[in-house]
């Protein structure tokens, strides 16, 4: 199902739009959403239910901040015979939160999100040993703009400063079981912190106290509605990439993570000679002669066209998910 966007509400659309980010952390939130939007509590529980339901809501919480983990982008050039059969038992690993097929030689791209670096190549030495195959790591250096929600207006960016680098910091039991859990999203009811609570063994106000500090520190990136972009009707998805020198890749991903339309922009570390680029953004749209369009006015604008680089449009999503704390890969 296709949702448009210009169907709902002016309410509606400000629940959908506005609230991927600073979602109440508060006991009732639903009720703090209805009074700032002129709805009551349950109006706003039966949109998000429909929602979910409708698959334009993945989940709502948190988006851990990738540089917290040991985080990495993944690419393997798969036999187009094996790839639905790779891409599904890759889908299974609980390390793996983003899958897809993307048009290239090197043509299924996938997120690895593990507790440390010493887990995270276990997890590729145990992909290389299933597969046969080399699995091209390529960690992020720096994040220019990255997972700050889907503005469903053309012209306005959803802005904030650059993702810093953090660790994870120290966790008790208590503390590793709400991160844990509150990944998981949280249940559409009048009280929905309340079985966190009961999970982590410790009270409402404290859930609500970590929940802030874990957003102070950095933890997490957001806190809100993690919507489905291509349910949306916005079905035209592309990894744009770039080979740029190092002395102005900064200067160029800065300005390009400024421009309307980027969703996400960050340098990550080549693998080469397989793989040179080190430039990366994503640009969603409507349709692929608009994404294209998108792509070539950048080029042309910021002077990118001088560097080598390619589009890749995903032709299949085997997986999307938020990141969750786990084991690295099943036996």
């Amino acid at each position: 199902m296709v949702a448009l966007v210009s169907d709902l509400s002016p309410s509606a659309f400000q629940l959908l739009n506005a609230w991927q980010h600073g979602f109440p952390l508060e006991s009732r939130p639903f009720r703090k959403l209805g009074l700032l939007l002129g709805l009551s509590e349950q109006a706003v529980m039966d949109y998000l239910q429909g929602w979910r339901s409708d698959g334009i809501i993945s989940r709502i919480g948190p988006v851990l901040n990738p540089t917290c983990m040991s985080s990495t982008l993944v690419g393997m050039p798969i036999p187009a015979k094996d790839l639905d059969r790779i891409a599904n038992w890759i889908s299974t690993l609980p390390a793996v939160n983003h899958n897809y097929a993307r048009e290239h030689a090197v043509n299924l791209w996938f997120v690895l999100t593990c507790a440390n670096e010493q887990e995270r190549q276990a997890t590729l030495d145990h992909i290389a040993q299933y597969t046969g195959l080399l699995p091209l790591s390529l960690p992020m250096l720096r994040a220019y703009h990255i997972d700050l929600g889907f503005s469903l207006t053309t012209h306005v960016k959803i802005a904030s400063p650059l993702a810093p680098s953090h660790s994870l910091p120290a966790l008790g039991s208590a503390e590793r079981k709400l991160l844990e859990r509150s990944l998981q999203g949280l249940e559409i009811q009048a009280e929905p912190f309340k079985p966190w609570a009961e999970h982590a063994q410790m009270s409402e106000k404290q859930v609500l106290q970590h929940l802030r500090s874990f957003l102070e520190q950095g933890v997490f990136r957001r806190f809100g509605l993690v919507l489905r972009h291509r349910t949306l009707g916005y079905s035209a998805n592309a990894m744009c990439v770039w080979t740029v020198d190092n002395h102005r890749i900064d200067a160029l991903g800065e300005e390009l993570a400024r421009q309307n339309g980027i969703t996400l922009c960050y340098q990550r570390q080549p693998h080469p000679p397989h793989w040179n680029h080190n430039l990366f953004c994503m640009i969603h749209g409507k349709d692929r002669q608009h994404v294209l369009a998108h792509h070539a006015e950048l080029n042309s604008r910021l002077g990118l066209g001088q560097f080598p680089q390619d589009v890749l449009f995903s032709t299949r999503c085997f997986k999307q998910r938020g990141a969750l704390l786990g084991p690295a890969y099943h036996d």
